[in-house]
């Protein structure tokens, strides 16, 4: 195969910077998902980011701004986890141009040549030849309708390479064919808008798509085995993020840079892409990855159970205003809106010094507001010590086992509704998405906020090995650092809006499904449906309204029903709808719940591990004890002084 040049001199090495390309995948196994916590220690990137990172198709590039010697021990320690990684200079990617171009074709039963405009062979196919083929539009518009698609449905991209192909052909088709028999990189571009199909012969159809295609299954079928590549413009690698709308010479700039990305990614076998064999066999997270040529991703067969938000509901509409939302937070978050509203308040006011009518008035009542506040973060303190010392000591149920009451539980997290981020639709249990406009002032220039959009925290589910179970967040304190995507001045990567506008900026945090959530809330049945008195009536009152019915409980056949006759009506009701509960069993009608604490001020917490939650309550408890005992101590002061 054809030998990237993806090395530095020795006394530039360490100097030099690159990225770690590895692998995304359409849906991420068990076992991914478990070596993401070694991988975040590994590149020092938020497991939450990690998790968006790998989801995806083609090729992705982790930019962790280190020297090429860290970068390839760091794909190493990923390799052993699992992860294939592999590391790639910014110089060789920069310096990728695209091969020579091609005009013409000629196509024999035993070669396939590709010629200049002066009919010079530039390259050719033999039965013998490997290839690596890259296909795309130049036009971007097959690409943006590729990944609005995936937007919608909220799905990879789960189309073959012959429907892709198909697709791209019938726009404004290109393809890179490269030879990896040889030890240098060997290549040809065809750009269809200026190249002539005559060369096909007897295969020359009167449509330039369909020679497209015909000249691309021909060289697949001639060669000795084929790699394929269809993800230009959709994996959005550093340096190879084409902007459509440029015009074709910056696209095939970008197109140039984004071939070493591909070339690196087949030296390395990252590329045919393989399922692990755990992840093959792990059928509600990833089926498998097999497609119908080396190179390509699964068909829609394949993908038909990945999408997990299938037969959900979409969430309820959420309205709260500000003040609305701030009554129905935590008691602790309460008090801290508390301090925030004191404590400004009282040392503005401890610094009035002329207000001749009410100076005293202002001075007792500052004094007076500062030692308020300064009880309240002393209290706010003791509060989170004793939440620490819940959290401590609370033992960690599993889900089939939990009792009702304080209850401590760590799992994944999983849809209850089809809840998808506004901007790029991406599945999760909780988003917040910011708008931001890039503005010039008299005072300069910065991004201003424009739009906020946040999901509310609606109820989903935590899972375990032994089942799962309906978390409510209403009212929880939420201690989780959320994984963040940033999008400025381009297409976002699901393609749910455009970004035509440099000075627009999308920033969205989120709480993914299957991330690793640790909870501590109260464990209460929840009852549904109707009551069985209130069944009793409902069909009590249906047995009034059939006469039908009502002539059998008759006995005396005079046309009325007494008071022993509907007595007796009564009871047979009440036998049917006892009878029916206890033969149809509790069913749906009663669930358990976490959800906030009813009484006392118990604590609701959703965190990302127990460690981490523990760490930063001590850290918020020493914090608030000495700013409480300060302020505390500095406002006595002020009021001692005062009265002297």
């Amino acid at each position: 195969m054809a030998k990237t040049t993806n090395q530095t001199p020795a006394t530039n090495q360490d100097q030099s910077r690159g990225f770690l390309l590895y692998n995304r995948r359409p849906a991420l196994s068990e076992h991914v998902l478990e070596s993401l916590k070694e991988a975040e220690a590994i590149t020092g990137i938020n497991q939450s980011e990690l998790r968006m990172r790998l989801m995806g198709l083609g090729i992705g590039a982790l930019n962790i701004n280190r020297c090429l010697n860290e970068l390839e021990d760091c794909a190493a320690d990923l390799r052993f986890i699992g992860l294939n990684t592999t590391a790639v200079t910014k110089e060789y990617v920069k310096n990728g141009k695209l091969p020579p171009a091609a005009r013409h074709i000629n196509l024999t039963d035993s070669t396939i040549k590709f010629l200049d405009a002066n009919e010079n062979t530039l390259f050719k196919i033999t039965k013998e030849s490997e290839l690596l083929i890259i296909i795309t539009d130049l036009s971007g518009k097959t690409v943006k309708h590729l990944m609005t698609a995936m937007a919608y449905t909220g799905n990879a991209i789960n189309k073959t390479f012959d429907e892709i192909l198909k697709k791209f052909s019938i726009a404004k088709p290109a393809a890179i064919f490269y030879s990896l028999n040889g030890d240098s990189e060997n290549g040809v571009y065809v750009d269809s808008d200026i190249f002539s199909y005559m060369g096909l012969n007897d295969k020359l159809t009167h449509s330039k798509g369909s020679n497209f295609r015909v000249m691309v299954k021909e060289a697949m079928a001639m060669s000795k085995s084929s790699i394929t590549d269809e993800n230009f413009g959709i994996s959005l690698l550093p340096g190879a993020n084409p902007e459509w709308s440029r015009g074709k010479s910056p696209v095939e700039k970008e197109l140039g840079r984004y071939t070493r990305y591909i070339l690196t990614a087949v030296e390395k076998k990252l590329l045919p892409f393989e399922a692990e064999s755990n992840e093959a066999s792990d059928e509600e997270t990833s089926p498998s990855l097999s497609g119908d040529k080396p190179g390509t991703y699964p068909s829609n067969k394949n993908l038909a159970g990945m999408n997990s938000s299938k037969g959900l509901q979409p969430p309820p509409n959420i309205n709260y205003s500000k003040i609305t939302s701030f009554f129905q937070t935590s008691l602790p978050e309460l008090i801290v809106g508390l301090i925030v509203i004191v404590s400004p308040f009282s040392f503005f006011m401890s610094g009035v010094k002329s207000i001749s009518a009410h100076q005293v008035f202002w001075k007792m009542a500052a004094g007076s507001a500062i030692v308020l506040a300064g009880v309240l973060m002393f209290c706010y303190s003791l509060l989170l010590l004793y939440y620490r010392r819940m959290v401590e000591n609370t033992p960690t149920s599993k889900i089939r086992s939990l009792s009702m009451g304080m209850v401590e539980l760590s799992g994944k997290s999983r849809l209850y509704y089809d809840l998808r981020t506004s901007a790029t639709k991406t599945q999760c249990v909780y988003y917040r998405c910011r708008y931001y406009k890039y503005q010039q002032t008299n005072d300069g220039s910065r991004w201003a906020l424009t739009r906020s959009v946040s999901s509310g925290k609606i109820p989903f589910y935590i899972e375990d090995d032994t089942g799962r179970v309906l978390i409510k967040p209403k009212g929880a304190i939420f201690n989780i650092p959320m994984a963040t995507q940033s999008f400025q001045g381009s297409y976002i990567p699901t393609l749910s809006i455009q970004l035509h506008d440099p000075n627009t900026k999308v920033v969205e945090e989120l709480i993914p499904e299957r991330a690793r959530l640790y909870v501590l809330g109260s464990a209460q049945v929840e009852k549904h449906g109707k009551k069985t008195r209130e069944i009793i009536i409902d069909k009590l009152r249906m047995l009034k309204q059939s006469p039908k019915i009502m002539s059998e409980y008759d006995i005396n056949s005079d046309g009325q029903i007494d008071v022993e006759e509907w007595e007796a009506a009564r009871s047979d009701v009440e036998r049917m709808v006892y009878a029916e509960s206890l033969a149809n069993g509790p069913g749906d009608s009663e669930s358990v719940v976490i959800e906030k604490p009813r009484f006392g001020l118990l604590p609701f917490i959703i965190a990302d591990s127990e460690k981490n939650l523990i760490r930063k309550l001590m850290f918020r408890t020493w914090i608030f004890l000495f700013g409480g005992l300060s302020t505390m101590g500095f406002s006595l002061n002020f009021l001692v002084n005062f009265f002297r």
